[in-house]
């Protein structure tokens, strides 16, 4: 699905259609994400009812939730979103009887991510959510969402190994593969606790030692810990037919 935004407004008058913008909604991408601006929700909460602010401000809270826990479902394909998409819009606006409106959805020409978004809000509405530094994205998040966009639809993805050999009877899937060009691309963030490192480490091994026909490339996000470099350092003397590159460089060649 290709990433898009739309301005959340509020209709505070129904009769002459008199709206205020007070939110950007985008998906797609890393997406969905979701801001709304402190200081026109300060505007509304002048000129609405007491009730009626308080009414809104929860709906807005709900939304905003759902959206967050949305982006952060390790399990959940966010490049297709059928909760925040271009055709569920108009649906938003239906629960609060229009009197919160969507504009018509605008195509994002962007790989949409946290700091695409920041742009967009501070564009659209002066400000933008201030960055939360004890959460970070997690490696295996950022990794999905840009292994399974549009920019790799010549590849096939998530596949099952044993596709690639029959001999190998394991659940093990390999993010993109080019059969063709006997090529296969696999994520791995080093920076695991010992018992997940290890698990991918295995896998790193099987496809060294069983699939020696093919071109093995694994990404990575940057090295941070000592365990993590003494484990990277040892695979990368190990496996001299295997290409460690990091995330950012392999988005820049892909």
């Amino acid at each position: 699905m290709e990433s898009f935004y739309t301005i959340i407004y509020y209709k505070t008058n129904a009769l002459t259609d008199e709206m205020i913008s007070v939110g950007i909604l985008a998906g797609g991408g890393e997406g969905p994400f979701i801001y709304f601006s402190k200081s026109r929700l300060d505007l509304l909460k002048k000129i609405l009812h007491p009730n009626t602010f308080l009414s809104v401000k929860r709906h807005f809270k709900a939304l905003s939730e759902k959206v967050n826990k949305h982006r952060t479902n390790a399990t959940g394909l966010r490049l297709f979103d059928p909760v925040f998409s271009k055709d569920q819009i108009e649906e938003l606006s239906k629960k609060t009887k229009n009197a919160i409106v969507y504009s018509e959805p605008t195509t994002i020409n962007e790989w949409l991510n946290a700091d695409f978004f920041k742009v967009l809000s501070t564009s659209f509405l002066g400000a933008s959510k201030k960055p939360n530094k004890r959460k970070k994205t997690h490696f295996h998040l950022k990794w999905k969402a840009f292994y399974t966009s549009n920019r790799f639809s010549e590849w096939q993805k998530q596949v099952p190994i044993h596709e690639i050999n029959e001999e190998i009877q394991l659940d093990v899937k390999l993010d993109l593969v080019q059969s063709k060009r006997q090529k296969v691309v696999l994520g791995v963030d080093f920076n695991l606790n010992e018992s997940s490192l290890k698990k991918k480490i295995f896998i790193i091994d099987l496809l060294n030692s069983q699939l020696n026909s093919f071109n093995i490339i694994v990404v990575h996000p940057a090295v941070k810990t000592n365990t993590a470099k003494s484990h990277f350092e040892t695979l990368n003397d190990k496996y001299k037919n295997v290409e460690f590159i990091g995330f950012s460089e392999f988005k820049k060649i892909m």
